[in-house]
């Protein structure tokens, strides 16, 4: 499932937790000014959309979501922004899903700073209101599960049962290798089109597929049902690229934001246009040295070295 769900337990924030929450602080907080919660964000089982994540991609995004943002209707604007995930990992069971695999799930620990704003939330959390979430993140492959091809590409359409070597089974496509977490999100339906996961863009393919299917059918001729092959293919086209424009512009921004943060001083027009300029891996290996640490990112601010308020934590 894309779409999960908030742990229902009363949890106590222990020592551990306040230490890796104060990560993402700009002061170091105490277990009084926090609430801390437990949720599923999504597992490895085939969902209503017949797309499945390998146990192998939910391992990679346990990574990727720590420190991301928890918002409400997938709405990213600054004051809908309410949590934050400090820790994430997966849960190994014996039971197996329906593939016959160990179920797995993607465990997170979110924290919401005790405000007065946020006073109504942390009671819906547990009162069980609030309660349903899901996620938007970026993958990189999605394979059909009866050829093993692209997907996208192959001549097998999702929920449609087919006869493959002697054994009738149901097509759904493998969720593998993602690249990027964007949020989790409170929802009050899990299966709307905005929750669903991004997955249609490749870094290392970025020569859309689809264009290949256009060229093919367009050589057959231009017939009514080959126009309506094109007119599908096209739309996947767009899709492709929107997806790919968002993924960009968002590396564009998360680099930008910490140069800027990194030397208030440098002019906004001046990161721009050197960001403009940077090839996609090259921004990537930019925000991959970021998270890793190997670029120190800190606010400058102007007091004296020897004021206790001289770094801060972001």
């Amino acid at each position: 499932m894309k779409e999960g769900f908030v742990i229902p337990k009363n949890e106590e924030t222990s020592d551990e937790d306040i230490k890796l929450i104060n990560k993402f602080t700009k002061r170091d907080l105490n277990k009084n000014e926090v609430y801390v919660f437990s949720l599923v964000l999504c597992d490895n089982e085939i969902d209503r959309e017949n797309e499945q994540f390998t146990t192998r991609s939910l391992e990679k995004l346990s990574y990727l979501f720590v420190g991301k943002t928890g918002i409400l209707d997938h709405d990213a604007k600054s004051e809908k922004q309410y949590a934050r995930i400090f820790s994430c990992h997966t849960e190994i069971f014996k039971e197996k899903n329906s593939l016959g695999e160990n179920y797995c799930r993607l465990v997170a620990k979110a924290y919401i700073p005790k405000t007065k704003s946020n006073e109504d939330l942390i009671v819906q959390i547990d009162a069980g209101i609030k309660k349903e979430v899901s996620i938007r993140c970026l993958i990189e492959k999605t394979i059909c599960s009866v050829c093993k091809d692209n997907i996208k590409t192959c001549k097998h359409k999702k929920g449609e049962k087919y006869n493959y070597q002697g054994l009738e089974t149901t097509c759904y496509a493998i969720l593998e290798n993602p690249i990027d977490a964007y949020e989790w999100s409170f929802v009050a339906i899990p299966s709307q089109t905005s929750a669903g996961v991004i997955k249609t863009f490749s870094k290392n393919n970025q020569k859309s597929e689809h264009l290949d299917d256009v060229i093919k059918e367009l050589k057959k001729g231009t017939d009514k049902n080959n126009i309506k092959k094109i007119y599908k293919i096209v739309e996947q086209l767009e899709d492709d690229i929107n997806v790919g424009r968002k993924y960009i512009s968002d590396l564009k921004n998360y680099v930008i934001k910490r140069f800027s943060i990194m030397n208030p001083k440098i002019d906004n027009l001046i990161l721009n246009r050197m960001v403009d300029s940077l090839e996609v891996d090259d921004l990537e290996k930019i925000k991959k040295n970021f998270l890793s640490g190997d670029i120190k990112v800190q606010f400058s601010p102007s007091q004296n070295k020897n004021n206790s308020n001289y770094q801060f934590k972001i």
